[in-house]
């Protein structure tokens, strides 16, 4: 796979408190915390460890630390998060005493492990078959990140990142190299804690049906929710089993088009037969975002 190596464990996610998940796309305000680095220890020589040295020595490939990005990634960690629909990261300290009754709110931290750069000599022809030799560059960032109840202080959830792993794309200065990972990192951040607090709608009527089939649909989100064209959903049924809540996935949407502050107009992209005869019971549906 030639993609980013990430790693999500999610510990707890909805054991903030049972109030704010009643309440529909609920906002967490995020306290921002200490994000620690300390550079790498240099490992201990071993005849494994020289032999490996030599081989990438003759190869031209050297790997160095980049402390001095530090605070860039740390930026861009606070930045991944309040990107998240429904965190807000705010600046000052959150105390339990300064919460609201129902208010559930969190702070990260975490720790930065590696920030490294790899060199490697590049050779390529050109179509007269002339070789030409440069140096070129890619990056991988590691870092842990915990995300806490302000109230109890237990870690909620935990994000495990490790770029660059799988990433065999070579870019020609360090610079960019390290930038290109960082914003990898972020926009994986953002991505999995929209999947983590995703957004919560429901059908307000249903448009477009051949025979039976649903073809759209409208939903209760809109621009005041960030809803954008091309934002996906997953379709549940919701019923009782044993006094217990549960669900099955019975379909898809996809917005089309955002028509106002609260409704979006929707394509059903899977599930079309069962998303109509839901509608026609008047079951009870569930929407999630999937992006």
């Amino acid at each position: 796979m030639k993609r980013f190596l990430f790693l999500l464990v999610a510990l707890g996610l909805y054991a903030i408190t049972a109030s704010a998940q009643t309440e529909k796309n609920y906002i967490f305000r995020v306290a921002t915390g200490n994000i620690t680095y300390t550079e790498p220890q240099e490992k201990k020589t071993t005849v494994g460890s020289v032999l490996g040295d030599l081989v990438k020595a003759a190869a031209g490939s050297n790997t160095e630390q980049h402390p001095e990005f530090a605070d860039n990634v740390r930026s861009a960690i606070s930045g991944a998060i309040g990107s998240a629909r429904r965190l807000r990261v705010v600046d000052t300290p959150l105390l339990p005493e300064d919460l609201e009754e129902d208010e559930a709110a969190m702070t990260f931290d975490g720790s930065i492990g590696s920030i490294s750069c790899t060199s490697q000599n590049i050779t390529t022809k050109d179509s007269k078959g002339v070789e030409h030799k440069s140096i070129q560059y890619r990056s991988t960032i590691t870092a842990t990140i915990n995300l806490k109840s302000v109230r109890t202080g237990q870690i909620v959830k935990t994000i495990t990142i490790g770029t660059g792993e799988y990433d065999y794309n070579w870019i020609e200065t360090p610079e960019k190299a390290i930038g290109n990972a960082i914003a990898k990192m972020q926009a994986y951040i953002t991505n999995e804690l929209n999947l983590s607090y995703p957004m919560y709608a429901s059908i307000v009527e249903g448009n477009l049906a051949k025979k039976d089939k649903q073809k759209e649909v409208y939903i209760d989100l809109g621009a005041l929710d960030g809803a954008f064209k091309g934002m996906t959903f997953n379709v549940y049924t919701v019923f009782t089993v044993a006094g217990k809540e549960a669900k099955k996935e019975i379909g898809r949407l996809r917005i089309t088009e955002v028509m106002g502050d609260d409704i979006s107009l929707c394509k059903v992209t899977r599930g079309g037969v069962d998303i109509k005869a839901s509608i026609d019971a008047g079951a009870t549906l569930l929407i999630t975002s999937t992006n």
